[in-house]
Formats: structure tokens, C-alpha cells, sequence
């Protein structure tokens, strides 16, 4: 999850569209501007991405959340 500044959200969502294993950037309305989702390999992987996405100029605030696969 991520916030921007106003007026950045374009150049943004441009950017995270852009990052490797990011699949799909979602504007949302509430507490956050962005939920990114990410399908990487490993941990390694969410750790490049997550630090690319911070890197962004304009962004804010990041929360990363974790999903799990249930399994029955």
C-alpha cells in the first residue's frame, strides 16, 4: 500500500507500473492513494521491489502485506 503526494499520482503509478514483478497498480480510495500487487520468486525479490518503490519520487508512505495461500 502506498501514499503519494498531490499532484504526483500519474508519474507515480507510471513508475510502479515499470518496477519488475509488480503485475498490477490499483488507485484506491481511503487511507491510501496505491495497492500494488507483486508476484516474485522469493524474498529477495520483494526486497528489490519494495526498495525500487520507495525510491520513487513523490512517494510518501509504504505498507508491505504479505498474502498466504491457503491450503485445505
Amino acid at each position: 500500500m502506498i501514499n503519494v503526494e498531490p499532484g504526483t499520482e500519474k508519474a507515480v503509478h507510471d513508475c510502479l507500473a515499470g518496477i519488475k514483478g509488480i503485475q498490477e497498480v490499483v488507485p484506491v480510495y481511503g487511507e491510501r492513494d496505491f495497492i500494488a500487487i507483486a508476484d516474485v520468486e522469493g524474498i529477495s525479490d520483494l526486497n528489490r521491489a519494495v526498495l525500487s518503490v520507495r525510491e520513487i519520487n513523490g512517494v510518501t508512505y509504504t505498507q508491505t502485506i504479505l498474502g498466504m495461500e491457503l491450503k485445505f
